[in-house]
C-alpha cells in the first residue's frame, strides 16, 4: 500500500487493502541450475521469495530491492507477472541477475563455447600432462593434490591407454615434478588481474589472509591455464555471447584458486576424489592442503554441466521468455520494461526515484559485519574487468561493518537507517 493510502486509511477515510498474512512456515524447495549457476553469498530461498510477492502484491505491480544480492527477488517477481527495480552496489550480483533473467539462443551459446574449445582446450590441456604411474604413457591429469607449492598427488579417473585409475595417494612422477617446475618458471604472456587484497590507503581487506594479490591465489599453473581461456573467450565477435561465457568463467574461478580444500567424502554426498568441496571460508585463506583442479574441466561444467549455464538458460528461456530486462529503473516505472538491473548505491538511486513509486519491497540488507560482499567479490569482478574505482566505491558506499573501510557499527547502523528511511520514500 502507498504511504498516503495507509495514512488515509488509519483515518477512515478508505478500507486498507486485504491480505491474506503468511503466519505459516514456508518449506523451502531446491535451488535448480538458474539459481545456482553462479556462486552467491547467502542466496534467498526462491520460493520463500515467491509466496510473499504472490501474497502480498498483484500481476504488474511493482516490487522493490535494494540489495538485490544474485536477484531472486527478480527473478520470482518475474516468474509471478510483477515489475521489478533491483540494485545493488556489486557489478558481479548485476551480471548474475542480467544474465539469469536476459535470454538467450542456448544453440549459438553452446557453438560459441566450442569455438572456444577449439582455440585453447590442446594447449590447456598440455599444462597438466603426467604420466601414469601404470604404464608410463602420458595422460591429462584431471586434478593434482599440493602442500604450499609443493605438488605431492596427481589424481586421474583412468588412463586412456592401461585404465589406470589413480584416486588418492599417487606420488607424481620425477620427470613431472620437472616439467612442472620449467612450465612454472616460464611468464605468462595472456592478461591475468594482479590487483591488491587493499584499500586505497594501504589497509588489508577484512577477509585478506594469506595472500597479498588476486594472481598468488592461483598456482602459475592454474593462472596460465585461466588467462588463457579468458584471451579465448575475448576472440568472440558477438557481445552477447561472450557475455555469458564470461560469466561462466567467473562462476567456476575461485574453484581454481589454492583456497580449495582437500575434502573428506564422508563430510560432503557431492565430493570426489576429483574435486574438492569448495569456497567453504568466508575470507581469501590458505588451505594448507589444496586441490589444484584442471582449469578447462571446470570451466567446461560452468557451461555444459548439470548447474552449468546452458542448462540455467534452458530453464529460464522457457519460464521468463517475454520478460524485458533493462537497467534503466524509469523504463519500469514507465510501463517499457518489466525488469531494471541497477548497479547502484540503493540509498543515491531511492533519492532519484519518486516518492511512492513502489508497491512493495522485499529486501534483505547486509547483516553488520557476517559476509563481506565487496570483498569477497573482488575476486570475480576484477577477472570481469569490473573493478575501476571498485575499492573506492565500496568504501563510501557498501552498507557494512568493516573496521578496514572506516566503518564502526555506528557508520553501519547510520548507512543502514539512510537505507530504511529510502524504503519508506520509495
Amino acid at each position: 500500500m502507498k504511504t498516503r493510502e495507509l495514512a488515509r486509511a488509519k483515518i477512515g477515510k478508505i478500507t486498507p487493502p486485504k491480505f491474506e498474512h503468511i503466519n505459516r512456515q514456508i518449506p523451502p524447495e531446491p535451488h535448480t541450475a538458474m539459481y545456482v549457476w553462479h556462486k552467491y553469498w547467502s542466496r534467498k530461498t526462491w520460493n520463500v521469495v515467491g509466496e510473499h510477492i504472490n501474497a502480498y502484491t498483484k500481476p504488474g505491480q511493482i516490487v522493490f530491492d535494494p540489495f538485490a544480492g544474485s536477484g531472486v527477488v527478480a527473478i520470482e517477481a518475474a516468474r509471478s507477472k510483477r515489475r521489478a527495480i533491483v540494485c545493488d552496489l556489486n557489478p558481479v550480483a548485476s551480471l548474475i541477475t542480467d544474465l539469469t533473467l536476459r535470454p538467450v539462443n542456448t544453440l549459438k551459446l553452446l557453438e560459441a563455447f566450442e569455438r572456444v574449445r577449439a582455440r585453447v582446450q590442446k594447449p590447456v590441456a598440455e599444462l597438466y600432462t603426467i604420466h601414469c604411474l601404470k604404464c608410463d604413457k602420458p595422460l591429462v591429469a584431471d586434478c593434482c593434490v599440493r602442500e604450499g607449492d609443493k605438488l605431492v598427488e596427481v589424481r586421474y579417473k583412468g588412463c586412456p591407454h592401461c585404465e589406470h585409475r589413480c584416486e588418492t595417494g599417487c606420488k607424481p612422477k620425477k620427470k613431472d615434478l620437472e616439467s612442472l617446475a620449467e612450465l612454472e618458471a616460464k611468464r605468462i604472456k595472456e592478461w591475468y588481474p594482479k590487483n591488491q587484497l587493499y584499500y586505497d590507503d594501504g589497509t588489508p581487506f577484512m577477509k585478506k589472509e594469506h595472500y597479498d594479490s588476486l594472481d598468488q591465489l592461483f598456482t602459475k599453473r592454474n593462472l596460465r591455464a585461466a588467462a588463457m581461456i579468458y584471451e579465448a573467450i575475448e576472440q568472440e565477435s558477438s557481445p552477447q555471447l561472450k557475455k555469458f561465457l564470461l560469466g561462466a568463467f567467473s562462476s567456476m574461478i575461485h574453484l581454481c584458486t589454492k583456497m580449495m580444500p582437500v575434502g573428506n567424502p564422508a563430510e560432503s554426498n557431492h565430493y570426489t576424489f576429483f574435486s574438492s568441496p569448495g569456497w567453504t571460508q568466508h575470507s581469501y585463506w590458505s588451505a594448507p592442503r589444496y586441490m589444484e583442479q584442471n582449469v578447462w574441466d571446470k570451466f567446461e561444467g560452468s557451461v555444459t554441466g548439470n548447474q552449468g549455464i546452458i542448462n540455467a538458460k534452458n530453464e529460464t528461456n522457457e519460464i521468463l521468455k517475454d520478460v524485458k530486462v533493462t537497467d534503466d529503473w524509469r523504463k519500469v516505472l514507465a510501463g517499457e520494461a518489466d525488469i531494471a538491473v541497477v548497479t547502484d548505491d540503493c540509498v543515491e538511486l531511492m533519492k532519484k526515484m519518486p516518492e511512492e513509486s513502489v508497491d512493495y519491497i522485499f529486501t534483505d540488507p547486509p547483516y553488520d559485519a557476517s559476509i563481506q560482499y565487496g570483498e569477497l567479490s573482488y575476486l570475480w569482478n576484477a577477472w570481469l574487468k569490473a573493478d575501476f574505482r571498485y575499492t573506492e566505491n565500496i568504501v563510501a558506499h557498501e552498507v557494512i561493518r568493516n573496521e578496514r573501510q572506516k566503518k564502526p557499527f555506528e557508520v553501519y547502523h547510520s548507512l543502514l537507517n539512510s537505507s530504511f528511511q529510502g524504503f519508506y520514500k520509495a
